[in-house]
């Protein structure tokens, strides 16, 4: 392969792949993957969400320096629960 270029499987396989990682890296090649589904697949979960009133889980912290560091805080002790959203009052 060329350096610098990309390798995107399109199958998937949950045991070990042999890949001469070594002379992959050294070319700059990279593996990238995506477990995308279709935007049919996106509309149907989200009129699902919005039939059965279904949120998103965040936790709320003020946009202010001590907002930001609490929230820091709380990321850096593995206690984020879900998303950490910064709110202006």
């Amino acid at each position: 392969m060329k350096p610098n270029s990309t390798i995107i499987p399109l199958t998937v396989d949950f045991g070990t792949t042999p890949i001469p990682l070594f002379k992959v890296l050294a070319k700059g090649i990279r593996i990238q993957g995506s477990a995308e589904a279709p935007r049919i697949e996106f509309r149907r979960m989200l009129d699902f969400a919005v039939t059965h009133d279904i949120r998103a889980k965040i936790m709320k912290f003020p946009l202010t320096k001590e907002g930001i560091e609490e929230s820091i805080k709380v990321l850096r002790e593995g206690k984020m629960r879900y998303r950490g959203v910064l709110v202006a009052e």
